[in-house]
């Protein structure tokens, strides 16, 4: 039976996908205690608001506009929230590679996955010393990797819905498979990470610019 609290393309494309991250936004929370979170690609993915009580959502899905100003959505945070205050929502139809209506410096943590060079073309709206949580789909933790304003601080691992957070080993991490040197032009180019000895869920890089 469909539950009609639940916002139908949430459940559609997070629910109904075990997709949702729940535990994962949770210990990043509980870890690194962000006050504002930045989402951009983010599509209507808006599990981090359980748990990060400010959050902002880019996209350029035209349905953004719909869902966002559903009030299904609010309450549906109201409910599942884990914090006390009401949550602060906002989003942008954009594209975030140019320029946005938001502030520089101002986010404590920031999310790329499935989005394409996130950690590249939004860095300048993370506070420094703010983190980066980033997945490779798009080649985009290779990116920050190679990027001096980024420091790779740790490791997220999968399984199912269960994740860990890990902090060891993070020199046998980014080593590629034939043991030549990273080719940031082909990844630029392709969009796609590189093939390495080792891979994990997503990474965790601080912004700590020059």
């Amino acid at each position: 039976m469909t539950d009609h609290s639940i916002p139908s393309l949430y459940q559609r494309f997070f629910i109904d996908k075990q997709d949702e991250r729940k535990q994962l936004f949770l210990k990043l929370a509980q870890k690194f205690q962000p006050s504002k979170g930045l989402y951009p690609g983010s599509f209507v993915h808006i599990t981090p608001s359980m748990f990060i009580r400010d959050m902002t959502y880019i996209d350029m899905d035209r349905r953004m506009k719909s869902f966002f100003e559903d009030e299904k959505v609010s309450q549906f945070l109201e409910e599942h929230k884990t914090y006390t205050e009401s949550p602060i929502v906002s989003w942008h139809m954009a594209d975030y590679a140019k320029p946005l209506p938001i502030e520089e410096n101002s986010f404590d943590i920031m999310f790329s996955f499935y989005a394409g060079f996130i950690s590249r073309d939004c860095k300048k709206y993370l506070k420094p010393e703010g983190f980066l949580i980033c997945n490779n789909s798009h080649g985009d933790s290779t990116l920050a990797f190679l990027d001096d304003d980024y420091a790779l601080t740790g490791v997220i691992k999968r399984r199912g819905e269960n994740f860990t957070i890990s902090e060891n080993d993070l020199d046998t991490y980014f080593i590629k498979r034939d043991g030549t040197r990273i080719n940031k032009e082909k990844v630029l180019e392709k969009m796609t990470g590189e093939h390495y000895t080792k891979s994990c869920f997503a990474y965790i890089f601080q912004y700590l610019p020059s």
